[in-house]
């Protein structure tokens, strides 16, 4: 049991029913990065439409294939957090029907430019085994309590308890220093649709070992 702002916060698996919740979630905290509106573009509602609507295709695909937890201040669903662990990144791509669902509830253009951003990022990762930190959101009226920091922790626990190496990207300047205070390193930067991407790695540890 971790805490954030002084009330206890349940930390598990997602379960089925957490899904389109967990989908509301992620849309909402990345509705505003930078990497979202160089390709969705405004206004902002379009951006959570858009953002909605992707979510829902591929957080089922994510929860069946990768490590998808979930963090619950009260009964409340408060972030979520969505990792690979090592030879299952990519996750499968979209069937027939969740690929139609994204042409038009994205429209083609949305989805060639998010696919574009996709083969961008997979050209730059690792071929070694790692584990590869996909998503981190936090319900965005509860940002600064300490809820993403405890649902990072938690994967970290995960992680070095198979003492794997760690990888990540973000298009927002402002989680360097969050990444960085957990042992991330930038690695490199790059742009994709003139976006500044930091990519980010944490040496593999030892269980136990935090230094």
């Amino acid at each position: 049991m971790a805490r954030g702002a002084g009330l206890p916060l349940r930390i598990e698996p997602i379960g089925s029913g957490d899904l389109a919740a967990a989908a509301g979630l992620l849309a909402r905290a990345f509705r505003d990065n930078p990497l979202n509106r160089a390709v969705i573009g405004e206004p902002a509602g379009r951006r959570l439409r858009c953002n909605q609507v992707a979510m829902r295709v591929h957080l089922p695909l994510a929860a069946a294939s990768g490590s998808v937890r979930v963090a619950r201040r009260e009964r409340r669903l408060a972030g979520v957090l969505i990792a690979a662990p090592p030879g299952t990144w990519p996750f499968p791509r979209p069937g027939l029907g969740g690929g139609l669902r994204l042409v038009l509830g994205q429209g083609p253009r949305v989805v060639r430019r998010w696919s574009e951003v996709s083969q961008a990022l997979q050209a730059q990762r690792w071929i070694g085994p790692h584990w590869y930190l996909a998503s981190l959101a936090v319900e965005p009226e509860l940002w600064g309590r300490g809820i993403g920091s405890a649902l990072l922790r938690a994967w970290l626990e995960e992680v070095d308890a198979e003492s794997a190496r760690a990888y990540l990207e973000t298009d927002s300047p402002e989680n360097v220093g969050f990444y960085r205070r957990a042992g991330f390193v930038v690695e490199r930067e790059l742009r994709i649709l003139g976006v500044p991407i930091h990519l980010m790695e944490r040496p593999a540890r030892r269980c136990g070992r935090t230094g």
